[in-house]
């Protein structure tokens, strides 16, 4: 939206990447940042926090329950809510108040996301694990008997 004059983009703190301009706390910042908070990141929880609910429910039917399915909405809320602070703070009060070391917190952590998901992903699926398993130990790991609860 920047393109049409709806918000503005800088430099972030470690001038690697673009990111929103939060030491603009003006009007035209705020309109911009309702909206996009709402849909970047309320929307994206939602989705989540649903699909997973559902997921859990299908296990649970099947009685196999293997899969923290709380763990994938914890990681994303841990990654990404700092940055939604900050962008909040920015809009309530100056964020040139804070030290530009403080403020490339944010974005640093959100920079971790792809990579915790690859944890939260591959360690969680039994098949991931026994195959990271035997590629760093050369064994093979039995897999668990299933008991048939149809029977």
């Amino acid at each position: 939206m920047p393109l049409i004059g709806w918000g503005e983009y800088d430099y972030e703190p470690l001038r690697t990447c673009c990111t929103l301009d939060l030491s603009k706390g003006d009007r035209n910042y705020v309109t911009y940042l309702i909206p996009m908070a709402i849909c970047n990141m309320g929307i994206q929880v939602l989705i989540v926090f649903f699909s997973y609910q559902s997921i859990e429910k299908k296990f649970k039917k099947t009685g196999q329950q293997r899969f923290n399915c709380s763990t994938p909405i914890k990681t994303l809320l841990f990654c990404w809510s700092p940055y939604g602070i900050l962008a909040f703070y920015a809009a309530m009060k100056n964020v040139n108040d804070l030290s530009p070391r403080l403020r490339m917190i944010a974005p640093l952590v959100a920079k971790t996301s792809p990579t915790f998901n690859v944890f939260v992903y591959a360690l969680g699926n039994e098949n991931y694990r026994g195959g990271i398993w035997q590629m760093f130990t050369g064994q093979r790991i039995k897999p668990p008997a299933i008991e048939d609860k149809f029977k």
